[in-house]
């Protein structure tokens, strides 16, 4: 381990390296049992236990990374007033929190190394049961996190100011740094970015008005709509597993998946990120299961079971996002208002009535040629 405690204050075993220091004088900050101060002309300098010493909530092997990182979030804390208290240990759940902040009852965890879906919704559950909330901050090697749906449902927070967002701390570069606004544009994941030098210039950030998302002119969005079918198009030619249910579900009806209606690209980008693949293919099944049937109505209950089933079938778990089911019917009923715009359907007391099927194109080829020459908008 990488710190330890000398007269009731914690020290950074690098900070030792020059210093005469009797063995006596240091104790474990989590279990107080005494360890030992190692270093040598080949060996990184660090604490270590005494051999029948137990400690199963301490950590040997921690990272340099990860050790400078709570420091920086501690002495950063500590300048802005605040109280931080690092290692605080949680026996009621048999957790350590890297920083807690007890003013705010708060917690700070650095996360350098990997970790699974199910570890960080099982630690994060426990801190909630507590009352304590928990922000995790990553490290340099989770940098394409807000890249990843995997990195998104694992680490993403939300605020309506902010939209989805993830906070990284750079231990190497020694720099605080922001993904926010994070969402899907025309099938690709992308975000707006803000460095910060200090813990303080993020608080100060976060704590701002909310911000605009600004709108893409209809050449960006052509441009945009246009690499999103390139993509889907290559897929299918190379005959890759990504969209192959959507293909082979599109077929069954007669129809092309990549000629799929542009009301199914959306109208101001795809949104909030909570689809396991790309908001299109959540759209194309709705648009197959709303103008499949004989009916010329879909009825309120009918509708609910459509979207409990898009949920199971396309929706995204997020471990640091409460009821995220929420996304799911914001996005279902703004999409069922996008329909009604485009007069392919109409409410009514009961549901909503079928006036019209939506446009399919033949081909890749007579969907671009339209996207070139008219003006969807799709961001």
């Amino acid at each position: 381990m990488l710190i330890a405690m000398k007269d009731n204050q914690l020290i950074n075993a690098a900070e030792l390296k020059k210093v005469q220091i009797s063995k006596y004088d240091l104790t474990c900050p989590c279990c107080h049992e005494l360890v030992i101060f190692k270093h040598g002309q080949y060996r990184i300098p660090h604490f270590s236990h005494k051999t029948n010493a137990i400690c199963s909530s301490f950590s040997e092997n921690e990272s340099q990374a990860h050790l400078e990182g709570k420091l920086a979030f501690k002495h950063g804390l500590e300048a802005m007033g605040q109280v931080a208290v690092l290692e605080y240990n949680l026996r009621e759940i048999q957790q350590r929190a890297d920083v807690y902040l007890p003013n705010q009852n708060l917690i700070l965890e650095y996360q350098c190394s990997p970790i699974s879906f199910a570890e960080m919704s099982r630690r994060t559950t426990n801190y909630k049961q507590l009352g304590i909330d928990v922000l995790w901050i990553l490290g340099d090697r989770h940098l394409t996190a807000a890249k990843r749906l995997d990195g998104l449902a694992k680490f993403a927070r939300f605020e309506a100011k902010l939209g989805f967002y993830i906070i990284y701390y750079s231990a190497k570069n020694q720099q605080f740094r922001i993904d926010f606004q994070i969402r899907e544009i025309a099938g690709k994941l992308t975000s707006s970015v803000r460095l910060f030098e200090t813990l303080s210039e993020l608080q100060r950030f976060v704590g701002q008005p909310s911000r605009q998302i600004s709108n893409c002119s209809n050449q960006r969005a052509k441009v945009l709509l246009l690499n999103q079918l390139k993509r889907i198009q290559r897929s299918i030619i190379m005959k890759n597993t990504t969209y192959l249910d959507m293909v082979t579900a599109c077929y069954q009806q007669g129809k092309v998946f990549v000629g799929c209606p542009i009301v199914c690209h959306g109208k101001s980008g795809e949104g909030l990120p909570i689809f396991r693949r790309s908001a299109l293919c959540w759209r194309v099944w709705i648009v197959l299961q709303l103008f499949s049937g004989e009916s010329g109505e879909v009825s309120n209950q009918q509708l609910n079971q459509l979207f409990k089933q898009s949920v199971q079938l396309f929706g995204q778990q997020f471990a640091q996002v409460d009821d995220y089911v929420r996304f799911f019917q914001m996005e279902f009923t703004s999409f069922i208002f996008s329909l009604r715009a485009n007069g392919y359907l109409r409410h009514t007391i009961s549901g909503v009535q079928i006036l019209k099927q939506p446009i399919w194109f033949a081909s890749y080829d007579q969907k671009r040629q339209y996207i070139m020459t008219a003006k969807p908008v799709v961001c």
